[in-house]
């Protein structure tokens, strides 16, 4: 029992262990007591509620929380939590695997023994998703959907992005996209992407930005530049004017946009993937911002290849799980630097086409001044739309406004 105890002690106490809550199916759990202690706590997370001693006074009896909080004296140091969780599966399946020996006819053998474990596995699985869907009542869904979304009068099969051109060309933020916005570094892809968050929450999406290189105050500085058209420089330095202060105080003072910015992110997928379904529970999600793909690992020994076709494919899935839009920020390799024509391509993206691959759609800001040695206030850029899986590619004709480090769209 000490693994049960081991796994809820540290859950309970140990506000950054609540994602793996989903992962662990109570029937693992031989006590009666652990398997209700751990369904209440599950009931809990995905009501997005902190899981603590305290919540948990309202869903177990005296008797079991008082077990539960016990269990913080089991915990000991080193022990790794995936390590236990893993044991009691362990465990579990094998007592089911002796169950079904001694209730059947088993004559011994090896392949009837390989085939019985491979059953309980099976039968071990927490969630194996939903039910296979008809092709006819799905498609007549969407037709329901079309019909009322044309009798309000909107033209997009996503929620519109702030940005016409890019409206136009992918649909919107479509639920359940993996949009990839690339460059090298100080083209911009920060600068586009907090415009993008912005101009999306002003238009009521429900925006999580989470910066895995920035801090929350270095966002802030860009976010009051953008807002308050004020030169970045000027607000490092604390050179602003007073009106342009009063500006940004009386835009930050209007009713509050669903615009969250994060900067205390574990770097782990799977911190990423519980703090996003935390979030979602309490205030609700249409985009995930996050800023960079290079910067997240996995808890495995892969070549980066591998571990950023995981990460890739991890965020499509999280895309479609929390049917959300997920945006994520990526670097593209030098190869643009060593053609004669800088844009970039799909195959610059570093380290994996895996991303390309997941991805709904890829973006490219690109500024031909960047090459430039004298640089104009306002550049002539472009938002390439290189990859488009509801529709064709193209591009977006857009400005960069260095002092602001601002893109605006140009509406022609």
């Amino acid at each position: 029992m000490k693994n049960e105890e081991y796994i809820i002690g540290q859950i309970l106490f140990y506000q950054q262990l609540h994602h793996h809550l989903p992962k662990i199916n109570p029937k693992w759990f031989k006590d009666a007591d652990n398997q209700t202690i751990i369904t209440a706590m599950q009931r809990v997370y995905m009501l997005g509620d902190i899981v603590d001693p305290m919540t948990m006074n309202k869903h177990l009896d005296r008797k079991q929380l008082i077990k539960a909080i016990q269990y913080r004296e089991s915990v000991w140091s080193g022990a790794d939590i995936r390590k236990q969780i893993i044991e009691i599966q362990y465990d579990f399946i094998l007592d089911e695997l002796k169950t079904k020996i001694q209730t059947t006819n088993w004559d011994g053998g090896l392949l009837d023994i390989k085939s019985k474990l491979q059953s309980a596995l099976d039968e071990s699985v927490v969630d194996v998703g939903n039910d296979p869907k008809d092709i006819n009542a799905v498609s007549s869904g969407v037709m329901t959907t079309i019909r009322e979304s044309m009798a309000r009068g909107e033209k997009l099969t996503g929620k519109s992005s702030g940005w016409n051109k890019l409206d136009s060309t992918i649909g919107g933020y479509n639920a359940g996209d993996l949009i990839v916005v690339a460059g090298r570094p100080g083209m911009g892809k920060t600068a586009i992407a907090l415009t993008f968050a912005h101009d999306f929450a002003l238009k009521g999406g429900r925006v999580l930005f989470l910066s895995l290189e920035m801090s929350n105050e270095q966002l802030a500085k860009r976010y009051i530049s953008l807002v308050g058209q004020i030169a970045n420089h000027r607000i490092r330095n604390n050179t602003m004017f007073e009106h342009e202060i009063k500006v940004v105080e009386a835009f930050i003072k209007q009713p509050p946009m669903t615009f969250h910015i994060d900067d205390d992110v574990d770097t782990s997928l799977a911190m990423i993937r519980g703090k996003c379904k935390l979030h979602k529970a309490k205030h609700g999600l249409d985009l995930i911002i996050i800023d960079y793909i290079q910067l997240i690992r996995v808890n495995k020994a892969h070549s980066r290849e591998q571990e950023i076709a995981e990460i890739s494919r991890g965020l499509k899935l999280l895309a479609k799980e929390l049917n959300c839009t997920v945006m994520i920020l990526a670097q593209l390799s030098r190869k643009p630097e060593e053609r004669s024509d800088k844009r970039p391509m799909l195959s610059d993206l570093r380290e994996s086409g895996a991303i390309e691959q997941d991805a709904d759609a890829v973006l490219f800001p690109f500024r031909p001044a960047y090459y430039e040695r004298d640089r104009p206030p306002i550049e002539d850029a472009e938002l390439i739309v290189a990859k488009n899986r509801h529709g064709e590619s193209g591009m977006i004709p857009v400005t960069f406004d260095g002092m602001l480090t601002k893109y605006t769209e140009v509406l022609l």
